[in-house]
Parts: structure tokens; C-alpha cells; sequence
């Protein structure tokens, strides 16, 4: 049997919390540009004191109002860790999880299927957002990329980009490149591999996730 993963344990206070309203607004702390992968830890500090107060908190970071990103302190890989909590409200129904690699990539992969423009630019916005000589941010990316197509299209796009993005400052500040780390280039690797033709199946036997 597949081990349950550990953000499971969390999932019902975290409901709670979300369903009551008893969050802290992060709202427009890190837009444009993100920081690169060696300043996250500071920058992560400096606005949600990830560090210095390792007390449960709950911040609500993206909001597109039916699809909305938190981060959850404390997590346990590092002393900085949190956890990213997609929560989708639907008919009345709030469904929340952690999302895993898996999740985005199928993100992509439907994203992708839906506007030829977006089948040939996604990857170059996800290059900007993740890549450690751009780290644009998302109003910047969308304008630069997909500004002639449908609203609901570029709200999409932003639900993806935004969970990615928080994915990415997870990886960041867990695994630094100051010290020998790769952070974020695992999931940007992801996708340069999904463009490639790879599966998530082959993808995991190219790269380890942790």
C-alpha cells in the first residue's frame, strides 16, 4: 500500500482554518519580480517569518476566487519549509490538497490542449516565471505572452503559473543553490521534459523528486 503523504495529517485544521476565514492576507508580498533561488530564505523571512516563527499559520498568497493559494507553516524537510495548499471552490464546495508535480503537469498538459498560443508559448512563460535569469512575474508573463486571448483562458494560465510558482519558492528554500542544491530547476525540468514528448512515468525515471 502507497504511503500516505505527510500533508494529510494537516488537512482538516487547514480546512477549518480556510473555511472560517482565520488566514493571514499575503496577498502581493512577492509579485514581480520573484527573487532569485539564493534569496529566497530572506525574502521568505522578511514577509511571513518563516524562520524565526515556526507557529501554525495558515497565509493565503493567490486568489483568482474560486481557486485560491495558501502556504501552511510549519513543514518538517527544512527549518524554513511550509506547505502549498491549492483550495477550489465549487458549488459550495471547498476542495483543498497539496499539490504534487504530477497535478501541474496534468495542469500543463490540458492547459496546452486548449489554445494553440498557449500550446506554443507555455513553456517560454513558465521558463520566465522559474528560470534563475528571468523570474518574472505573472501579470508581466501573461501580458508579454497570452494578452490577445480570452479572460477565462489568462485566469487559467494564472491558476497554473501561481501554484507553480509557490511550488518553486518551496523548492528554493529547501534546497538553495548556495549550497549545491538544485531548487527550482527540478520543476522546471519537469516541463522542458514534457515538451520533450517524456511521460510523468519516464519523467521519474530521469528525475528523482524528494
Amino acid at each position: 500500500m502507497p504511503k500516505k503523504p505527510n500533508w494529510l495529517k494537516h488537512k482538516d485544521l487547514v480546512y477549518e482554518r480556510i473555511i472560517n476565514g482565520q488566514y493571514i492576507d499575503g496577498i502581493g508580498k512577492i509579485v514581480d519580480p520573484l527573487p532569485s533561488p539564493d534569496d529566497v530564505r530572506d525574502v521568505m523571512e522578511e514577509y511571513f517569518k518563516v524562520y524565526s516563527d515556526r507557529s501554525f499559520r495558515i497565509i493565503l498568497v493567490e486568489d483568482y476566487n474560486d481557486y485560491k493559494i495558501f502556504i501552511q507553516i510549519p513543514d518538517g524537510k527544512s527549518s524554513y519549509d511550509f506547505y502549498v495548499w491549492r483550495a477550489i471552490l465549487k458549488d459550495g464546495v471547498l476542495d483543498i490538497k497539496v499539490p504534487t508535480h504530477d497535478d501541474l503537469a496534468k495542469f500543463y498538459i490540458e492547459l496546452r490542449s486548449k489554445n494553440k498560443v498557449i500550446e506554443e508559448y507555455l513553456i517560454n512563460a513558465t521558463i520566465k516565471l522559474v528560470h534563475v535569469n528571468y523570474r518574472w512575474g505573472i501579470p508581466k508573463i501573461i501580458s508579454y505572452y497570452f494578452n490577445n486571448i480570452e479572460e477565462e483562458l489568462k485566469r487559467e494560465i494564472g491558476k497554473f503559473l501561481s501554484t507553480l510558482k509557490w511550488i518553486a519558492l518551496q523548492e528554493d528554500i529547501n534546497y538553495p543553490p548556495k549550497e549545491k542544491k538544485m531548487g527550482s530547476k527540478y520543476a522546471l525540468a519537469i516541463y522542458a521534459l514534457l515538451e520533450a514528448g517524456f511521460s510523468m512515468n519516464e519523467i521519474r525515471r530521469v528525475i528523482k523528486f524528494r
